[in-house]
């Protein structure tokens, strides 16, 4: 999913500056314990997953809204990512018909190879069911 994270800047801008300070401060305000190393991993990059109890915290210790620092942004935003295809030949997404348009595929269907039973069992061709 497409987002910005944008907690660290909000918080230097507010003059927060350390991870301990901010531990300090969430702790303080709502009675939250927020380890510093979660701290530091919220500051330094997006986080997977967060609860939602972090985000309560986090903003009413700051007295912040969610949306001040994420942002989240429809999958369309996205780049299109470079897909495989069952040959294990690199596909971009847009690929482009005869005519020039854009052709969204990401893969391609299987050819599927026409199997001659009859070669596995010889007398196939001259089996009737009434003959049981």
């Amino acid at each position: 999913m497409p987002s910005n994270w944008k907690l660290r800047e909000l918080l230097k801008e507010r003059g927060v500056k350390s991870a301990s300070e901010i531990s300090r401060s969430v702790r303080d305000q709502t009675g939250y314990q927020l380890s510093i190393q979660a701290v530091c991993d919220l500051l330094n990059a997006k986080p997977r997953m967060i609860r939602l109890e972090t985000i309560q915290a986090i903003c009413d210790s700051f007295y912040i809204r969610l949306s001040d620092f994420l942002e989240v942004l429809p999958s369309a935003a996205q780049k299109p990512k470079r897909t495989t295809r069952s040959v294990g030949r690199k596909v971009d997404q847009t690929d482009t018909d005869e005519s020039g348009q854009g052709v969204g595929c990401t893969t391609v269907p299987r050819r599927k190879e026409k199997v001659d039973f009859a070669a596995f069992y010889p007398d196939a061709r001259s089996f009737r069911a009434n003959k049981l």
